[in-house]
């Protein structure tokens, strides 16, 4: 078993790479030097170009232990993983010639494997012209890199074998002599500027606390120039050196303040701020991502946790049950050296004073932390936490458990319980919730910092790279309000719009006929008996605002609950359901997730009929009643397939689809893919279908099957064929983009042969929506900083160079600072201008009828979302094809 609090921390990276046998082991017999430079290898099959040796430096003397190698070799397995195995001399002309695709294919450099795909046409313009030009304030930062300083890049292989890196570091940096002053090591790669005078290179040194030889074998990779994406790696691991020399800890994947935590003894949390930063390529050339994270954390330990739930429960016999249910999954933070672990089990057997192998000798946890981290562990009786290796570790041969300690664990994040209560949200928001002013301060105040440090200066300085002292100043437009079609009061089509910065037209649908309403002539609700009051005030309260919305509302069929059960709700639905009826609205006594889940298994797969559910406390508050009855009117307008409001989309014969993933709850190994498709002009109506797909990839396995249901319902609504098919793909990382594109677009393509032919070709967009990211955007004025207005469009500076890309502020924020949305067009043989898919991306989200506002998605994206989650989290099987053409799961 490997060493507690040595091993795994969860987001880390794991353990690494397995040292490759041959660059960790010296050579049989040396080669000599090759008149000319040898064929480099990258990870790819073919051959690399061959390119010129670089000239080496004057060499230093080799110090103590230097032994020679073989002269060094252009390429490897991969730059960023350092070197693999030496491979012969290949006959490249000969392989050149068999290439069956033609052409010269092979890449110049063996990192540009690692490159960013290039989904942008060289020669398209992606800035649009709509709008009002505003500039902004954004959180990217210029950072100057060096132009012409050699770097060259070294794998780094220990005999035997270390696992901790400050250790490696240690040993490495021991050799300064040798790889000169200006180095980066992170674990497994070596960055210099001298090309050490063999290859390998392999040299001995003595490990300080044991006194043990360690041989070291450095094996050159490749020279990085400043255009590759070494620099990049180098500079943000630079990055994390310079928070640490301004003496942050490093948790997970950000760096964060200790000495700035701030506790909230109520609820028992620790807030911790810290920054996130990044840094990359750009429009605007190289540029820093910073913004501002925080942490929570509990201030009593697991163990205090677990006492506190035993001493809750009557039943004591319940509670190892409920720890697990409870606790399980959960992250937790080990204080003594800042590393995350997830908990996926208890061992109620084991404790502290339990052995472990350590080096080949049984130790004790209490043995082990006491002698290596002077930490006393105060009560002996306590179990271990459990913590399983991941397929990573696996990978790494790592395939032991980790066990923890609970007294040393506190437990980050937090639970659903906290989420749902308003009172610690509240207090929290107060430290976590940033206004735009105040963040943008915060900011630049760090980089004064940065700035100003000797120690911050004293790792940037010899590599040549400055931070820039303030946030950059980036162009933007403003997009007007949009205007949105509802029905008068004689039934004539009407327009409504609202206050930009508002984004909000609930007063302006008071007294408005909904564009499309249904009347409820046959409605059931079910109700306990105690809540009788409630149900009759909620069905009166329906038919009164009803009336103001074009909606006639019938007397329901009322259906009281002897029992305040489960099975009595599903009882009632089965018995007292009937062919006209319309839908189903259930007044709750709870909110308790085993009642909802059941009662929508029931009204969407074996009793499909629209329902809507009710608490009952929110019928409580009598002077809020018919604002509560209006919302859900609507809703339940919606669910029957009527339209409450569209929008104004000049474009004929379109077809808006959104795309969403949802890990199922329940079936762990399956993830839930969501289609929704609009069906009309206005963007009103909407045919959606799930599928169900392995958890491990976000691509949908049975897209083509979804999208064909999808033109074969259009087709039936509109009498033709879409001539434009716009896609927003949501819930794709950056490392999936080209897998879940190549494969979806190959099921859509399918789609369209299966329903209009060969010839069927419609223009089609592909957009990937992402909502997290950590591009922040402000507004100067002259009361201060503040978020930019809804409707704001950024297209420059900070897109990316290699993607045709934008950013959208679509909500009006008053508490904290806005997160736009980002959208890159991936494919597009639509014919629309970058103008009219920002235009349109805009007005999709106007068009999701829960809110009477814009948000931050389209709606067809947010509907897919709700329709997956739904699934995911209570249904667990496809709802019935009944219900396809209903927005059933708002």
């Amino acid at each position: 078993m490997s060493e507690p609090g040595q091993g795994r921390a969860r987001g880390r990276g794991g353990r690494g790479r397995k040292p490759d046998s041959s660059a960790s082991a010296p050579s049989a017999a040396p080669q000599s030097a090759p008149t000319s430079a040898p064929v480099g290898r990258g990870r790819s099959r073919g051959a690399a170009a061959q390119a010129q040796k670089p000239a080496a430096e004057p060499p230093s003397q080799p110090g103590p232990g230097v032994s020679s190698g073989s002269e060094a070799h252009i390429g490897g397995r991969g730059v960023s993983r350092g070197g693999g195995r030496e491979r012969p001399e290949a006959p490249t002309a000969q392989m050149a010639a068999m290439s069956l695709a033609g052409g010269d294919h092979r890449r110049r450099f063996p990192w540009e494997r690692y490159i960013d795909q290039q989904w942008k046409p060289e020669t398209l313009s992606k800035a649009g012209k709509t709008g009002r030009p505003r500039t902004l304030i954004s959180n990217y930062v210029e950072v100057s890199l060096p132009q012409t300083t050699k770097i060259y890049q070294y794998h780094v292989s220990f005999k035997p074998v270390v696992e901790s890196i400050k250790i490696k570091c240690a040993l490495v940096f021991s050799l300064s002599d040798l790889i000169g002053p200006v180095r980066h090591f992170d674990g497994n790669i070596l960055f210099i500027t001298r090309l050490l005078p063999k290859d390998p290179t392999i040299c001995t040194t003595q490990r300080t606390y044991d006194n043990a030889t360690i041989e070291i074998t450095f094996k050159f990779t490749c020279e990085a120039p400043h255009t590759s994406p070494q620099f990049l790696q180098i500079s943000n691991g630079l990055l994390k050196k310079v928070q640490a020399a301004l003496d942050m800890k490093l948790i997970k994947d950000h760096y964060f303040n200790l000495k700035l935590s701030v506790q909230i003894p109520r609820h028992k949390l620790e807030v911790m701020p810290g920054f996130t930063t990044a840094i990359g390529k750009f429009d605007g050339g190289t540029l820093m991502t910073l913004d501002i994270v925080h942490k929570i954390l509990r201030i009593d330990t697991f163990l205090d946790v677990m006492y506190t739930l035993y001493d809750s429960l009557p039943n004591k016999n319940q509670f190892q049950e409920l720890c697990l249910k409870k606790y399980v999954g959960t992250i937790v933070l080990t204080r003594h050296n800042n590393k995350t672990y997830r908990v996926d089990d208890i061992d109620w057997e084991k404790r502290p004073h339990d052995t472990f192998d350590k080096n080949g000798e049984q130790m004790s946890f209490k043995e082990y932390y006491g002698s290596h981290w002077n930490l006393a562990i105060r009560d002996p009786d306590q179990p271990l936490l459990i913590t399983r290796p991941t397929e990573r570790d696996v990978r790494g041969g790592k395939t032991q458990n980790l066990y923890l300690v609970p007294e040393l664990c506190t437990i980050t994040g937090l639970s659903e319980e906290a989420r749902a209560d308003f009172g610690i949200m509240k207090d929290l928001a107060v430290h976590t919730r940033i206004g735009p002013e105040k963040r943008v301060e915060t900011l630049e105040k760090f980089l004064g910092q940065i700035n100003s440090s000797d120690k911050a200066q004293a790792v940037l300085n010899p590599w040549n790279m400055s931070i820039g002292k303030k946030v950059l100043q980036i162009p933007s437009r403003e997009l007007d309000a949009e205007k949105l079609e509802v029905l008068g009061r004689r039934g004539e089509p009407q327009q409504i719009s609202y206050e930009i910065r508002d984004a909000d037209w609930s007063r302006s649908m008071r007294n408005i006929n909904l564009l499309s309403a249904v009347s409820v002539d046959s409605w059931l609700i079910i109700f306990p008996e105690r809540c009788q009051q409630q149900a009759s005030e909620l069905s009166d309260g329906l038919i009164q605002v009803g009336k103001g919305m074009g909606m006639r509302f019938n007397q329901p069929r009322t259906c009281p609950l002897a029992m305040d059960r489960n099975e009595a709700y599903l009882q009632a639905i089965r018995q007292r359901l009937t062919a006209d009826t319309q839908i189903v609205v259930l007044v709750v006594s709870n909110n308790k997730k085993d009642r909802y889940d059941a009662i929508k298994k029931s009204c969407c797969i074996d009793n499909p009929v629209p329902s809507q559910v009710v608490v009952s406390k929110t019928l409580m508050k009598k002077q809020g009643l018919l604002s509560v009855a209006t919302k859900i009117a609507i809703q339940m307008n919606c669910k029957m397939g009527g339209e409450v409001w569209g929008g104004q989309i000049p474009m004929s014969g379109l077809m808006v689809i959104g795309l969403d993933s949802y890990h199922d709850s329940l079936h762990k190994n399956q993830s839930v893919g969501a289609m929704v498709a609009s069906l009309n002009k206005q963007c009103s109506r909407y045919y959606s279908k799930t599928e169900m797909h392995d958890s491990k990839v976000e691509t949908m396995g049975n897209l083509s099957v979804l999208l064909s249901g999808a033109l074969k319902k259009y087709y039936e609504v509109n009498g033709a064929n879409p001539q434009k098919i716009i896609v927003y793909r949501d819930g794709v990382g950056d490392g999936q983009l080209r897998a879940v594109f190549k494969s979806e677009k190959e099921q859509l393509d399918q789609a369209l042969r299966q329903a209009g032919g060969p010839d069927f070709k419609p223009g089609i967009a592909f957009i990937v929506v992402k909502k997290r990211i950590g591009t922040r955007l402000f507004m100067p004025g002259h009361q201060g900083i503040g978020n930019p207005q809804p409707g704001t469009i950024v297209d420059d500076v900070v897109t990316k160079s290699e993607w045709y890309d934008f950013f959208l502020v679509s909500q009006s924020v008053r508490q904290g600072t806005v997160t736009p949305t980002s959208y890159n067009v991936v494919f597009d043989t639509s014919g629309l201008q970058p103008d009219h898919i920002q235009r349109l991306t805009y007005k999709l989200t106007h068009l999701y009828f829960n809110w009477q506002g814009t948000i931050r998605v389209p709606a067809p994206c947010q509907y897919a979302h709700k329709l997956a989650f739904l699934q995911g989290q209570s249904l667990h099987r496809e709802p019935s094809g009944y219900l396809a053409d209903k927005l059933f799961f708002l």
